[in-house]
């Protein structure tokens, strides 16, 4: 008992959530296999492009499915699921002979098993905590930069080495193996660890789950909005930045390379603000660490406009990552703050459908900024102030009693 007794099995928990939230990375591999689908199906890139846009469709629209699957029946089912069919429908795309069956494999049956992948893993590690939430989330979340630092890399080598079917086989079958294993080791329950509480100096055992709010609840409470919308602009600025970063370094005398490095820094940068944040939020609250992380990514949005170089551009995307990074943690940790954590894999997946929204908004109406203007000047301004909104929303719940923790 005394060997158990000394690693609180939470943070167990954390590092395998991490693990499985790396996965992100299998689905954000898609890029480096547009050129050979091109010429394997003879397709246009938009239609290839578009199934990238159906996955993200069912990843937003089965999330909140998946966040009551881990609510009532424990996480490791959700995520045995999620590697089933993300796993096997990336699996299944190495044999893919035309567009429907891309469409159908990687767009439909990828994008539900994708839709686990966050709100299980970090809802999960909420739960077991209560003193030192905000970090344990913060350290699961990293796993999604990671992911997009280390598969995607992976991935274009395996395709240029080997072949794209050998890219999509391996990816299916990590993100099959990391989800079975990991549903195998958080599958418990924070009430049912039988070791007692960790050692003087560690994190306090969890109290007892809040009594939770049914769904009409949740959807009235003015903290879910406030974290909705401010993924809406402020994940619809990041996502304008993914799509057209490169175009916009192209009308600055930016090379693709130097650009391409720039979306590095950004992942860089979010897995830094996921850990800083997410630390401090322990120390001053997710509300007031919120507001913090949004008027970063706010001004350092604005910094996109003084870029002359590349040692210019590498500096601001990481700070623009750190804000990025930073909020995209306190939505969990605000959410769990105000309406408790019984519920929490509910409120998050129902939280995670502003990808919709946010997906369209950011990079669709940049796309109209700049076609109208032939500058990504106005683009610019909309997608830092569209930023700042949230730091406004946030404002009011300052003095508000959250939840009591559990």
């Amino acid at each position: 008992m005394a060997a158990k007794e000394r690693i609180y099995y939470g943070w167990v928990v954390v590092f395998a959530s991490f693990l499985s939230v790396t996965m992100f990375g299998v689905v954000s591999s898609y890029g480096t296999f547009i050129g050979p689908l091109e010429s394997h199906l003879g397709a246009s890139r938009t239609a290839i492009s578009g199934v990238y846009t159906i996955e993200l469709f069912f990843y937003a629209v089965f999330a909140p499915l998946m966040g009551w699957l881990s609510d009532r029946f424990g996480p490791r089912i959700a995520l045995w699921l999620s590697g089933l069919l993300l796993g096997g429908g990336m699996i299944a795309c190495h044999s893919v002979t035309s567009l429907w069956q891309l469409y159908l494999f990687f767009g439909v049956i990828a994008g539900i098993g994708h839709s686990a992948i966050f709100v299980v893993p970090t809802t999960t590690a909420a739960k077991w905590f209560t003193k030192r939430r905000g970090l344990a989330v913060g350290i699961t979340a990293c796993g999604l930069g990671f992911g997009l630092l280390l598969l995607p890399p992976i991935s274009a080598y395996l395709i240029r080495v080997y072949s794209w079917q050998t890219a999509f086989i391996f990816l299916g079958s990590l993100a099959f193996t990391v989800n079975l294993l990991v549903g195998s080791v958080i599958g418990r329950k924070p009430e049912e660890y039988g070791a007692g509480p960790p050692p003087a100096g560690r994190n306090p055992a969890p109290a007892p789950p809040a009594q939770g709010h049914p769904l009409l609840e949740i959807l009235r409470a003015r903290a879910f909005w406030v974290v909705y919308f401010t993924a809406v602009f402020c994940y619809g600025a990041e996502q304008m930045l993914v799509v057209h970063l490169v175009p916009y370094c192209a009308t600055i005398g930016i090379t693709t390379a130097q650009a391409s490095l720039g979306l590095s820094f950004l992942g860089m940068g979010t897995i830094a603000g996921r850990f800083i944040m997410g630390w401090l939020s322990d120390r001053i609250g997710g509300v007031p660490t919120l507001i913090i992380s949004c008027a970063l990514q706010s001004v350092t949005t604005f910094g996109l406009l003084a870029i002359s170089g590349p040692w210019v551009l590498y500096p601001v995307m990481l700070a623009v990552g750190f804000g990025y990074g930073g909020w995209a943690v306190m939505a969990v940790v605000v959410l769990g703050e105000f309406l408790g954590v019984k519920n929490l894999g509910k409120s998050v997946g129902l939280y995670m459908t502003n990808g919709v929204l946010a997906g369209l908004m950011g990079p669709f109406l940049a796309g109209a900024i700049f076609d109208a203007t032939h500058s990504y000047f106005f683009a610019i301004i909309v997608a830092g102030v569209t930023c700042a909104i949230p730091c406004l929303l946030a404002a009011s719940l300052l003095g508000r009693r959250p939840a009591p923790v559990g």
